[in-house]
């Protein structure tokens, strides 16, 4: 999970080949041993997936807005429209992304640029889909689109070490220290975001390590209807989590009673380390 957290980029452009039953059976034995999984806040997802109807009899129309190329199947979810819940969203399903990584697919978040009626037509009360990923194998070339939305967003970029994470008085840090948290650390610095504008800012003190969300301003420019960078926050836990797994140190998941009031940015959550 760690080398896939490493390794894994957006793919947009797939090859045209359908895949296998065997891969398809793959794609879902991950996908139901996802959903019975928990999130950070104590949500779980019933992720689905659906056959393109481009490649399949059998399949789905879903239309990306001509931002994907050739997928052979998509995977989402639905889950209610509160903050909690898509953070919890946004943990789980990158974690099921980097179980896919691991197996050898190629995914692409997509939170903004998807018909979700064509998803899932109907919803409960307060219920949303909050993204979805198409899933394949990856083109040897890029289409134009694909190119230029990698551009756009600036992809490979990340901020900073030191604009992401300091100390929990608000001081820096060492970046030159050998340290293990500090690997988990730029193991959050990989990880995706919408729009790669990187929302996480996680400060460290003796035993413990909180996550804060700094907005970023006027964002998303189009009304998507819930809180994207919500999910933003669960993918950063995710590759935290991963890297703490990693190099097997226990942690506890929870929030502090009275965290510190940072300018600009809002308490998430905390993972409280074992020594």
């Amino acid at each position: 999970m760690f080398n896939a957290a490493l390794q894994r980029i957006s793919t947009r452009t797939f090859r045209k080949e359908a895949l296998s039953h065997e891969q398809i059976d793959l794609i879902a034995r991950l996908i139901k041993d996802q959903s019975e999984q928990k999130g950070p806040f104590d949500h779980s997802v019933d992720f689905t997936y659906y056959l393109n109807k481009e490649r399949y009899r059998q399949g789905k129309k879903i239309g990306t807005y001509g931002l994907i190329k050739n997928p052979p199947l998509f995977i989402g979810g639905s889950c209610q429209n509160e903050f909690e819940t898509l953070v919890d969203y946004g943990y789980l399903m990158e974690y099921l992304i980097l179980n896919l990584t691991k197996e050898g697919f190629d995914t692409c978040w997509l939170g903004g640029t998807f018909r979700r009626k064509q998803f899932k037509r109907k919803l409960a009360d307060n219920e949303v889909v909050p993204a979805i990923t198409p899933v394949g194998h990856r083109a040897p070339n890029r289409s134009l689109i694909d190119r230029s939305m990698r551009t756009t967003a600036q992809s490979s970029r990340r901020l900073d070490m030191d604009q992401l994470f300091k100390r929990y008085d608000g001081s820096s840090l060492s970046f030159t220290e050998d340290n293990i948290i500090l690997q988990c650390l730029s193991l959050v610095r990989r990880a995706p975001s919408a729009s790669n504008k990187q929302p996480w800012r996680v400060y460290i003190d003796e035993t413990c390590v909180h996550l804060y969300l700094k907005r970023t301003p006027k964002y998303p420019a189009i009304k998507l209807g819930y809180d994207i960078q919500a999910l933003d926050i669960g993918i950063a836990i995710c590759h935290f989590i991963v890297g703490l797994n990693h190099n097997e140190i226990d942690y506890q998941v929870a929030k502090a009673e009275n965290p510190k009031e940072f300018p600009l940015e809002e308490y998430v959550i905390s993972i409280r380390l074992s020594k």
